[in-house]
């Protein structure tokens, strides 16, 4: 998943991506049939990825009203929640982002430091607002102007709703002591010294949870790079256990035992056969 955006400088950049919808209006439909509820044609994520460059268009309007003198809206100028947020987040940016052929409303955080899994589900509870009652409900009303016709664009998706995040992707630092692994196209990882606990019990099965916590523990330990890596590594994992697997190769958890002791057989069963 390619990732245009780099850290600022002593900060950190992640992006929050939630689902979009949208309705198609054809030109030949007139704004009297709208205006009576003819409903236009449903367009998901996927469908949505052919306008990108007309809704991103629309957004930076959104972002950049005249009367603002062209300011862009940071979303945090308006959060009254707790102060621990208001410290270590510096900005909350609107636009969409593509991923796997789909297209994703996203909200670009940046960040002083990374957020604990409560204050992250307190400052997603605040997005999802909003996408519902705020920046998402003036967006929503927006006619965008397409090929062929009138889009409407919407970023809340009802309660519930789901957050998957991205985060900036590094270059390969040619000093780090990684070799590459042909078979999964990315790197293995070497055994990491004094990592951080992390007991999985308590999270309820909430993956977000677990990699927030994560994340925290490796910055609070010193390892923010690791816990960048982790976290792009597990927003890209194909199941929820591989995914578990991820954060139990940078942080102890109790499945880190199992997977070093599989480890040691494999690699004992491999030496028998070269003998």
């Amino acid at each position: 998943m390619e990732n245009k955006n780099d850290h600022i400088e002593d900060g950190i950049e992640v992006k929050l991506l939630t689902p979009l919808t949208g309705e198609f209006f054809p030109e030949e439909g007139s704004d009297w049939e709208r205006d009576v509820g003819c409903d236009g044609e449903l367009l998901d994520g996927t469908d949505l990825l052919q306008y990108m460059e007309s809704i991103q268009k629309q957004v930076d309007r959104e972002n950049s009203p005249e009367e603002d003198g062209g300011d862009i809206c940071n979303l945090m100028e308006y959060f009254h929640g707790s102060d621990s947020i208001k410290e270590k987040v510096e900005s909350a940016i609107v636009s969409v982002e593509s991923a796997e052929g789909v297209l994703y409303g996203c909200t670009t955080l940046r960040m002083r430091e990374y957020l604990e899994s409560e204050e992250l589900q307190e400052l997603c509870d605040y997005i999802t607002g909003q996408y519902s009652d705020g920046w998402g409900e003036g967006f929503e009303q927006r006619d965008i102007q397409v090929d062929g016709g009138t889009l409407n664009v919407h970023f809340w998706q009802g309660a519930g709703m789901k957050f998957r995040t991205q985060t900036a992707e590094k270059k390969p630092d040619p000093g780090n002591e990684k070799t590459a692994d042909p078979e999964k196209g990315r790197s293995c990882q070497p055994a990491r010294k004094n990592r951080p606990r992390l007991q999985l019990i308590g999270h309820e099965g909430n993956i977000f949870s677990i990699a927030a916590d994560a994340g925290r523990l490796l910055s609070r330990n010193g390892q923010r790079k690791e816990a960048d890596e982790m976290y792009g590594r597990v927003f890209k994992a194909g199941s929820y256990h591989e995914a578990l697997g991820i954060i139990s190769e940078y942080v102890e958890t109790e499945l880190s035992d199992v997977r070093e002791k599989k480890n040691q057989r494999k690699q004992k069963q491999e030496k028998n056969l070269c003998r």
